[in-house]
């Protein structure tokens, strides 16, 4: 029998997402990849919280978070040095400054491209 591989096992992944099924599949992937996860959470003054006081190896920030956006969370994970991974359906262009030179994954995202870069971003 071959043997799973974990690679992001020993991690702490915040994931700060409003659309249930789109953080569960994210949660789902890291998860199956040895990470543990918080959230996903759809709340921006609960976002901020964690970023603030977790102790955490990198985040997944949805852009816009029912009528506002993530930009809070961003500005934390930030003044943390805690690096972030920009998973949204909006353009790039379309990110706000603070969520911007940030690492990128349009929706939906590719299981394997989620990992390898957080593996990348987040070791």
């Amino acid at each position: 029998m071959a043997r799973q591989r974990k690679p992001l096992v020993g991690m702490k992944i915040l994931i700060v997402e409003d659309d249930f099924l789109v953080g569960q599949d994210l949660r789902g992937f890291l998860e199956d990849a040895g990470a543990d996860v918080l959230g996903p959470i759809a709340n921006i003054a609960q976002g901020c919280d964690l970023a603030r006081k977790q102790e955490l190896d990198g985040a997944l920030l949805d852009v816009r978070m029912w009528n506002e956006t993530a930009a809070p969370v961003a500005l934390e994970l930030t003044r943390r040095h805690i690096p972030f991974i920009v998973v949204t359906g909006h353009a790039p262009e379309e990110i706000p400054p603070a969520m911007q030179g940030a690492a990128y994954l349009a929706k939906p995202v590719p299981r394997l491209d989620l990992i390898g870069l957080a593996l990348a971003l987040f070791a």
